[in-house]
């Protein structure tokens, strides 16, 4: 094969069918893109149609000089004449694929800041819901907290009569031990209830404040 056939069908490679790199499943094409993308997209199947029946062609003057059919000035006149005709094709080709890869990049990009806003706004719902829920426990340990309180106080309040009875002499001094090492044990368990309720009512108030 001389020097232009092989200039011409390395340079019209293009024609054939290759893995097709500017694919894009139809579900990520964007509204703004749609018509164009489609119109190119149909284009450049055209076009690579039209490569693939022009390489077609070569092989059939290729096989018309081996059966003699056409002479070598003959064959090197006809690709010539296919050269012509397909430079102009390859070129809007070209074209073509450079619109197709602008587009597809920027399909991709507008896609990806869509992805990115939906796990934001997903993230702030996730949170928003984590804080009403936190609203609720909080609301609901806090009313529990002052029970304990309360309760504390009453305690306290009870040692304190115990305290003034003993003093009086109206209860004796083994009465007033045994009354004083029950309110010794409940204020221990209430101490121990209100250290659990005020490191998950911190923990909760911390999500609320986000």
């Amino acid at each position: 094969m001389n020097t232009l056939q092989e200039s011409f069908k390395m340079s019209h490679h293009e024609g054939a069918p290759p893995e097709d790199v500017y694919y894009i499943d139809p579900k990520e094409v964007l509204s703004q893109y749609s018509v164009e993308w489609i119109s190119l997209r149909k284009s450049y199947d055209e076009i690579k149609k039209q490569l693939m029946e022009v390489q077609a062609e070569l092989s059939h003057l290729d096989r018309r000089l081996e059966n003699g059919e056409i002479t070598d000035q003959e064959h090197i006149v006809l690709y010539r004449e296919k050269w012509s005709e397909s430079t102009q094709i390859v070129q809007v080709k070209r074209e073509v694929e450079s619109r197709l890869y602008e587009i597809q990049k920027e399909i991709r990009a507008a896609n990806r800041q869509l992805k990115q806003a939906e796990e934001e706004r997903r993230r702030r719902e996730r949170i928003e819901e984590e804080k009403s829920h936190a609203m609720i426990e909080w609301m609901s340990l806090k009313q529990g907290f002052d029970l304990v309180t309360a309760r504390r106080n009453e305690i306290n309040a009870e040692s304190d009569q115990l305290e003034l009875q003993r003093r009086s002499g109206k209860i004796s001094e083994e009465k007033y031990r045994e009354s004083r090492i029950v309110h010794i044990r409940q204020l221990a368990e209430l101490s121990t209830v209100e250290s659990d309720v005020k490191r998950r009512l911190a923990e909760l108030l911390e999500i609320i404040r986000r």
